[in-house]
């Protein structure tokens, strides 16, 4: 591995390199892994909803002084933890289930057939009239010339913490989940979600036990013990009150080598367009990314990335081997414009092709063309 200057923030045993690329026939080998995988998924699920409206047959309301939305498209996918299992299930995993707790209402009921309609095991899913569905509803409004804009989202959420008994019964349903995974992704992503103490305590566990678990959290990250936590710079930032702006690489090691320590497990920064940095153990390594040029999508990427991850560790793959892969994931997802999309082993190599050819025309080199 190429060595990376040691910034004075990055401890003396720490010494940061960069990862290797990835060639063809080890990309192949770790897709190959991907179809003997249990993997199971605990955390937000929640609806993602794209509406769109025609303003071109607009008209003013008869009740109220405003012109009307007129819906002429809507899409729904599984969003959240929803999209992690549906990534997990466009890579190839053998069987992939999910774990968490859904509203009695429409939302919930519509996310339930869209996940399984996917191929997703939902047994593991609870469903209560304590409990709203969450969603993430977007209208995109359409003019002439196919101009469009979207509108501020519309969100469903729980503004009360997860009821004493649904978190029991969720933990119940976790352990039996667990038992039947080799790899688990957490999604904690909401103020209100379903994951609590006693549910981390539970991964902790089961992570002791051999399960190779990624926890992608938004607002609690070095609340987990003993895993592989995948934030991204500036939620790492936050946990530590530091500030995200205009920081190093070098900084950025530091602050990942630092959350690293303090859950007592391994921490997968990611630096969007820079790529990641991945801190194991007395391992500190650089992943760098190719740019993709817009237009982009970011919805989904980090997903795509924790999923990607996932499979490849699950697959004996490197912590590096599985950033620089989930990097090649994140690139396809961020192409796919007004959609919570997923990255398919197809895509994944289409992916890694371009890049490689991209690198040759900038080292001159054609015989790697």
């Amino acid at each position: 591995m190429e060595l990376v200057n040691k910034p004075d923030k990055l401890s003396e045993q720490f010494i940061m390199h960069r990862a290797e690329e990835m060639t063809k026939s080890r990309l192949e080998q770790l897709l190959s892994g991907f179809g003997s995988l249990r993997a199971g998924v605990i955390g937000d699920v929640g609806l993602d909803a794209y509406w769109v409206a025609d303003l071109t047959h607009s008209t003013l309301s008869r009740e109220t002084p405003h012109y009307t939305l007129p819906i002429v498209e809507e899409r729904y996918s599984p969003g959240a933890a929803g999209n992690v299992a549906a990534n997990l299930v466009a890579l190839g995993c053998g069987k992939v289930m999910i774990c968490s707790v859904v509203g009695n209402d429409w939302r919930g009921e519509l996310l339930e057939e869209l996940l399984q309609t996917r191929g997703i095991d939902t047994s593991y899913l609870l469903s209560d009239l304590k409990w709203n569905t969450p969603a993430y509803c977007k209208t995109i409004r359409t003019g002439l010339q196919g101009v469009q804009q979207e509108d501020a989202r519309l969100d469903f959420q729980n503004f009360i913490p997860l009821p004493e008994v649904l978190a029991e019964k969720l933990g119940e349903k976790l352990d039996q989940m667990a038992a039947q995974c080799d790899i688990i992704a957490v999604t904690d992503q909401l103020p209100f979600g379903v994951i609590g103490d006693g549910i981390r305590s539970k991964l902790t566990y089961w992570a002791s036990k051999g399960k190779i678990i990624i926890v992608d959290s938004r607002e609690r990250i070095g609340k987990y013990r003993g895993v592989i936590v995948k934030p991204n710079e500036v939620e790492a930032s936050y946990w530590f009150n530091e500030d995200p702006m205009s920081k190093t690489l070098g900084e950025w090691a530091a602050t990942a080598q630092r959350l690293a320590g303090e859950v007592q497990g391994v921490c997968c920064m990611t630096l969007g367009s820079e790529g990641a940095i991945w801190v194991e153990g007395e391992k500190c390594v650089y992943v760098p990314t190719r740019k993709v040029e817009p237009p982009l999508d970011i919805v989904g990427a980090g997903d795509a990335f924790a999923a990607a991850t996932l499979c490849t560790l699950g697959a004996g793959g490197s912590g590096s081997e599985a950033a620089t892969l989930a990097n090649y994931a994140s690139s396809v997802v961020i192409r796919k414009i007004g959609t919570t999309g997923t990255a398919s082993p197809e895509e994944i190599r289409a992916a890694m092709s371009g890049s490689i050819t991209q690198i040759a025309k900038e080292r001159g080199d054609r015989n790697a063309l």
